[in-house]
């Protein structure tokens, strides 16, 4: 029995898929209806808890702009091998603020073509 207690099912989302925050890509782990983990490379400032991201993978010739999201969870990892100023990656937890219906139908389409079920 699995104490679970995501609302939505996750899916490991294919090599490729890129979440663009402020127009910096970071890699997306996994996504479901409810929202999506992003592994994100900090240059500056991190970005507020709400803002807006798109998603995009150049082989689907897929993209899903302007989506509304709510950081939920943050966890960083230095590069302790950098020589100058580190470099901070960080996993966004982020959750889906309210999407329009076409926002909705993309981000299904994206789901079901573009992702392997998690196990």
């Amino acid at each position: 029995m699995s104490d679970e207690r995501r609302k939505h099912k996750r899916y490991r989302v294919k090599n490729g898929a890129l979440a663009l925050i402020d127009n910096v890509p970071g890699t997306i782990v996994d996504i479901s209806d409810g929202g999506l983990t992003v592994n994100y490379t900090v240059f500056g400032n991190e970005p507020n808890v709400n803002f807006r991201l798109d998603i995009f993978l150049s082989e689907d010739d897929f993209y899903l702009h302007d989506i509304p999201v709510t950081v939920v969870s943050s966890a960083s990892k230095r590069n302790s091998t950098a020589s100058i100023d580190p470099i901070q990656i960080k996993r966004f937890g982020l959750r889906f603020g309210e999407l329009t219906d076409q926002q909705r139908s993309n981000l299904r389409y994206f789901i079901m073509h573009n992702t392997v079920a998690e196990g």
